[in-house]
């Protein structure tokens, strides 16, 4: 064997045997960066005050990003007692996105999906599809009711210059 060929024999044998190690750090940090990045982080902006059934709604307050001419964000809605399809499936809360037309006060929403637990920390027991904007059917909200204080609170945020648009539609089921 020739040096040249020693030489090239070494190097491919330290790269496969440095190889199996890279390969394991990459797959033991990727996931828990994926994870930090995906994480929402729910804050409670509004609740019912019946004792016999509270419903709450939170914001994902690392959601709320400018969309075009809207406010975009995904909100949650849980309840203290379990709610039923028209199937008879039961679920505790539903995650969905939200759009705001904080001038016009109007709120369509598309992508629902629906868990078991008050935490939306499973699999969703049923899941709508996202709809394109153009095809949501945008509603006026009713004044002092709990879509105007969803559009209230998120709409506080549309002069906020760290608002950027970023997709984070499959972080929410």
């Amino acid at each position: 064997m020739t040096p040249t060929q020693a030489r090239s024999s070494l190097l491919r044998w330290l790269r496969l045997s440095q190889l199996p190690s890279l390969l394991l750090s990459a797959l033991l940090v990727m996931p828990t960066l994926h994870a930090t990045a995906a994480a929402p982080e729910w804050k409670l902006i509004s609740e019912t005050e019946d004792p016999d059934k509270t419903i709450s709604w939170y914001v994902d307050m690392t959601s709320i990003v400018h969309d075009d001419d809207y406010l975009r964000a995904f909100l949650r809605t849980s309840w203290s007692m379990p709610q039923y399809a028209a199937d008879g499936t039961a679920y505790q809360s539903s995650t969905y996105l939200n759009y705001f037309d904080c001038d016009g006060r109007k709120i369509a929403y598309t992508a629902n999906a629906y868990f078991t637990g008050a935490e939306p920390d499973n699999s969703p027991v049923h899941q709508e599809p996202d709809k394109p904007v153009a095809k949501l059917k945008f509603q006026s909200v009713v004044p002092g009711s709990a879509g105007e204080m969803r559009l209230e609170f998120v709409c506080q945020f549309r002069s906020k210059n760290f608002l950027t648009q970023r997709d984070t539609r499959e972080l929410h089921g």
